[in-house]
């Protein structure tokens, strides 16, 4: 099964440690020795986010980029169950002080 470990906290009040970079080089090398990674990726900070709408046929692109939580970036893994996928989202050291949701992630076949 994959999920998506999408990991996310508020800029405002709180953010990354420089401490953490070596929590997070060790989680992604057990993660990929294991083979449970799919895909993994950091995101820019938010400020350089924009957001697209579609209104009335209308393309609206806004470059500010809104108040609150910001997702920070996301792994998806191919693990057996919700249990290994929660374990891991654990790891995951934004969930000190931001949040990691885990979803399931839709596979279709064909």
């Amino acid at each position: 099964m994959q999920f998506a470990l999408i990991h996310s906290y508020d800029p405002s009040t709180t953010g990354p440690a420089d401490a953490e970079v070596e929590r997070w080089l060790e989680l992604d090398a057990e993660l990929t020795r294991t083979g449970v990674v799919v895909h993994e990726s950091g995101f820019h900070p938010v400020d350089e986010a924009q957001d697209v709408t579609v209104r009335d046929g209308q393309v609206g692109v806004t470059a500010a980029p809104r108040a609150g939580s910001t997702v920070a970036g996301l792994h998806v893994v191919d693990v057996p169950g919700p249990d290994e996928a929660l374990r891991i989202a654990a790891r995951i050291p934004t969930a000190a002080y931001g949040t990691v949701q885990v979803r399931r992630v839709v596979q279709f076949e064909g």
